[in-house]
């Protein structure tokens, strides 16, 4: 077929037909008079020089052209609608899905500026994706990322809300505990292997004693829980750590090992309303708050 004798006009009269099986059918779905179908069908039958339907007794049935057409010619008729519906506007209302992935800690800290939000724009669907694992918005993971971070992505649209100060803690029941043992006897909680990088796991080499016992979790929550339950001293970011009166600070934070609280979101959707009102309404809510992300 050659696209340039086909008129964007005549494709819904064709996929009209395709659907409804006859003419009549066509017309009362297009709300038009029977013969301005039967005139468009023909037009462009005779224009790309096929056969689009077998016109029998009881109706039109495709041919393979018009199932070829029908194929093509509802993507085609998708991709328009989208294009006006995006220059029209549509677009903007705040209404759909707005994927989130976060850390599970962050979750556990603001869920209130997620339940503002969605009481805010009720007819936004949040999706809320917590995980270490680093999630590709350019593969569209999620639309919007809330992780903390030195280094962002270049090719991610960003904005630095604030720092992330870490420091050292334990129960004050196991400091009592321990008090009066070794360095080498003080156990240690730590995030595994795939997360050796992180400023807790360098903040945590710079004060356990080489020979100290270690246990292992894979998030930051488990660390969190493992030390409120008195099992041993672990490095929690500030915001987390300062949520439980029983953990002590037991060394402070150093602003060296500090990250940033970033609020990301993939650039192809940017000018989203659901994207721009996140955006803005979590950063007054995050960067006002008391979240304590910083001592």
């Amino acid at each position: 077929m050659d696209a340039q004798t086909i008129e964007w006009s005549d494709i819904p009269f064709v996929l009209a037909v395709c659907e409804t099986g006859s003419l009549s059918g066509a017309a009362r779905k297009l709300r038009v008079n029977h013969s301005t179908v039967f005139r468009r069908v023909e037009s462009l039958e005779n224009r790309l020089g096929v056969t689009l339907f077998e016109r029998l007794s009881h109706g039109y049935v495709m041919t393979a052209a018009g199932e070829y057409f029908l194929q093509h010619g509802q993507k085609l008729q998708e991709r328009m609608t989208r294009i006006q519906r995006e220059l029209s506007g549509q677009d903007l209302r705040l209404e759909g899905v707005l994927s989130v992935t976060t850390t599970d800690s962050l979750l556990y800290l603001l869920s209130p500026v997620f339940r503002d939000f969605q009481h805010k724009y009720p007819e936004v669907e949040m999706r809320l994706l917590t995980g270490t694992r680093p999630l590709d918005l350019m593969q569209r993971d999620a639309d919007i990322a809330l992780r903390p971070t030195q280094n962002p992505p270049e090719h991610w649209i960003g904005r630095n809300l604030l720092p992330v100060s870490y420091a050292v803690y334990a129960h004050t029941d196991y400091v009592k505990a321990m008090q009066y043992l070794p360095p080498e006897q003080h156990r240690w909680l730590q995030l595994d292997d795939s997360l050796r990088q992180s400023p807790m796991n360098k903040i945590t080499a710079a004060h356990k004693a080489d020979l100290a016992p270690v246990s292992l979790t894979s998030s930051v929550m488990g660390m969190f829980d493992l030390a409120r339950a008195g099992l041993g001293i672990a490095v929690l970011p500030c915001y987390l750590g300062r949520t439980c009166p029983e953990l002590q600070q037991l060394h402070p934070p150093e602003t060296k090992n500090d990250t940033c609280l970033w609020l990301l979101a993939h650039p192809d959707i940017r000018r989203s309303a659901r994207v721009h009102a996140f955006f803005e309404f979590a950063t007054v809510k995050i960067r006002e708050g008391e979240f304590g992300f910083v001592e």
